[in-house]
């Protein structure tokens, strides 16, 4: 008979704490605390510098005048390569993707990943993506931590390790979120520290901090550089809460945490899209980042900067000046910024902090129009539910919004934390976002390179990656019809274009007319890829000609449709158009388009209609047709109502006109949703030669 078990070995945290071992890691915690909050400060000051030279100083030199709205849109792009460039070629992958919050485990960053780490960073945050330096700094402060124990010792056991990994953590962002306790407790927070692990860690930790603070508020004055910290130099007066305002806190929490799965949607699904071609994709997410702030620029009046970057900088003056931003134009703001945060998650390198607490703030001045609701009440709950949302440290979150607003922030806590909670807990019931199936199954970023799970035999590998790239270019198409569709029913609504200008509600057209042309791209690729195989090869060049397949020439001739649509929504933009003119530019290519529309939903629909048995339902794409031939049909009755009389310059029946636009809109968002549903499994549909790429 075996003895009794022995029971595993324990540790007093108090005698560790007494041990000299352990007073010499205080000792030199205070000391790392010193060069690592340095190298942090010039991190910073040389993102500052280089965001200064490329977009206030450049264009004063070569322009000679502010930056135009497209100047961000050729340094996005160049954002986008470089990030990609030191993702896929340097060591470390750029550090962790910050789509995933932030990473908690698997040790510090070596030495040879931190160069690629601080590139990546330097890159994504001096060059305009939206992302914050908090992440980049973690890692740097956590690697230059542990560098400095090997050196100091290569036989260092693994808790000395982690320790002053952690300790070089605290340092480096000592004082970037306006306190060294509330960026010790984020990172406390995110590795869920806790119990004798956070007696033993804690104190080294704020330690270090504490020293790396003073030499931030040391170097803010002995450079001139000024300070690094999140701070709101005009908080606005706090009110007490109010049955009134704590109701509101519950609607803000989950308005938060929708769009902050929204944002996280977007990320995590365009990162599958990323490891395709990095460096392609990068660089063309870059561009749509860069078009969103020129768009913004050009809609609003106010600076491309408040869509670009972080958001620290530009959340001061955005409280500061709230009255002045009318509700159309902090919409536009969020909608820019969101978008621009989404996408800059996918495939670049940041933290996810400051960008959550410019959209919260940007909600809560919203809010703060509500009726019994007040500015600062607005901001602590708009910034509490975002960052719940994208960071899902509820303590954190409650802290960042309080200790933002100074003293006041102790008057609207009750909010804050109510707005918190119901943020945090509907994060956690929603779905995760991103794609499911084979796609989800990308490796975070292992050496930059699309990892999928095993298959049983290598054919059925081939059969379902190639399902799983279709079945995620469906859904990118269908949702980008959703949202181009969208735009235009919007923009065909009379209230709409009475509340925002003739001039804004034309640019939604354009831009609606964009998103349908990326669809309409999308299919045909989709049709082109599911031509039969051309002597033994399953791929096709870029453009081909098949005008004889049915599925081929639908795709090909509502592509043609969409680009008229372009071509007629951009001219309508120009103000003093002649009616001559105005003719030829507007309602010639958006008569064609409309033409185009609906030959190629009837041909979509005979198409679909080869695969329909008698007694059994109609395939889910014959139904699809049906609706996007209504919806052609409403877009001609729309072209011919708008004709523009020679003789007086005006539509001749803008009423029908814009109940056509609005009718047919509606049906293209109903084929579209319809898209995102899957086909029944005894529907009979057409079979379709060759197998996808």
């Amino acid at each position: 008979m075996s003895g009794p078990a022995a029971s595993p070995p324990t540790f007093d945290p108090v005698v560790v704490i007494r041990s000299r071992p352990y007073i010499a890691a205080l000792v030199l915690a205070a000391v790392l605390g010193v060069p690592i909050s340095i190298i942090a400060y010039g991190f910073l000051a040389l993102v500052s510098a280089v965001q200064q030279f490329v977009f206030v100083n450049l264009p004063n030199q070569v322009l000679g005048g502010p930056a135009p709205a497209w100047w961000p849109v050729p340094w996005l792009v160049l954002c986008g390569l470089l990030t990609a460039l030191t993702i896929r070629y340097l060591p470390g992958t750029g550090g962790h993707s910050p789509a995933f919050g932030f990473k908690t485990g698997g040790g510090p960053p070596s030495g040879r990943e931190l160069v690629g780490i601080v590139l990546a960073a330097l890159t994504t945050l001096s060059l305009g993506a939206v992302l914050g330096p908090e992440g980049p700094l973690i890692a740097i402060g956590g690697g230059l931590g542990a560098l400095a124990v090997h050196l100091a010792k290569k036989d260092a056991p693994p808790m000395a390790l982690t320790i002053m990994a952690s300790a070089g953590s605290f340092a480096a962002i000592s004082t970037l979120l306006g306190s060294p306790v509330l960026g010790a407790f984020l990172i406390m927070e995110a590795a869920g520290i806790g119990g004798m692990t956070l007696s033993l860690m804690a104190l080294p930790g704020l330690l270090a901090s504490g020293v790396g603070a003073l030499v931030f508020v040391g170097l803010d004055g002995w450079t001139g550089l000024g300070s690094f910290s999140l701070a709101l130099p005009v908080v606005p007066p706090a009110v007490p809460p109010t049955l009134a305002t704590l109701g509101w806190a519950v609607i803000m929490g989950a308005v938060g945490a929708l769009l902050g799965w929204l944002i996280r949607w977007v990320g995590l699904s365009l990162r599958p899209v990323v490891h395709l071609n990095r460096v392609l994709v990068t660089s063309a997410l870059g561009l749509l980042i860069g078009l969103a702030a020129m768009a913004y620029q050009l809609i609003s009046g106010h600076s491309f900067t408040q869509v670009l970057f972080s958001g620290q900088d530009a959340l001061p003056e955005l409280v500061e000046n709230a009255a002045d931003y009318s509700l159309a134009v902090l919409l536009l703001l969020i909608a820019c910024k969101a978008m621009a945060y989404g996408l800059s998650l996918s495939a670049f390198r940041g933290g996810p902090v400051f960008p959550s607490m410019f959209i919260g703030a940007a909600l809560g001045i919203v809010a703060s129009g509500l009726p019994g609701m007040n500015l600062a009440a607005g901001l602590g709950m708009g910034i509490g539910a975002m960052c719940a949302a994208m960071l899902r440290l509820p303590l954190t979150s409650t802290l960042l919004a309080t200790l933002l607003l100074g003293v006041d922030g102790v008057a609207v806590t009750p909010q804050v934390v109510v707005a918190v909670a119901v943020a945090f807990v509907i994060t956690n019931v929603l779905p995760v976002p991103g794609p499911a199936g084979p796609t989800a199954s990308v490796a975070p970023d292992a050496a930059g390179s699309v990892q999928h799970r095993a298959a049983p035999r290598a054919d059925h590998a081939t059969e379902s990656s190639s399902e799983g790239g279709s079945t995620l270019r469906g859904r990118w198409t269908a949702w980008l019809f959703i949202i181009g569709s969208s735009l235009f029913a919007l923009g065909a609504v009379p209230l709409y274009a009475e509340a925002v200008g003739l001039r804004l509600c034309a640019v939604t057209f354009f831009v609606g007319s964009l998103f349908f042309t990326c669809a309409a791209f999308l299919q045909y690729r989709e049709a082109v890829d599911a031509l039969p195989a051309v002597r033994a090869t399953r791929r096709h060049p870029f453009w081909v000609w098949a005008p004889r397949n049915l599925g081929w020439l639908a795709c090909a001739v509502q592509l043609a449709g969409t680009l008229w649509f372009n071509w007629s929504t951009g001219n309508a933009l120009r103000v003093n158009l002649n009616a001559e003119l105005t003719e030829q530019r507007v309602w010639r290519p958006d008569a064609l388009g409309s033409v185009a529309f609906l030959v190629a939903s009837a041909v979509a629909l005979r198409d679909a209609g080869r695969g329909a048995v008698a007694g059994r339902p109609r395939p889910r794409m014959w139904k699809i047709g049906v609706i996007n031939l209504a919806g052609s049909v409403a877009f001609g009755i729309s072209a011919v109502a708008a004709f523009v009389i020679p003789s007086s310059g005006e539509v001749w029946n803008a009423g029908l006109s814009s109940l056509g636009t609005l009718a047919g809109a509606l049906c293209f968002l109903t084929g579209a949703v319809l898209m995102l549903s899957p086909e029944s499994t005894d529907a009979s549909v057409p079979a379709v030669r060759g197998t996808p790429p």
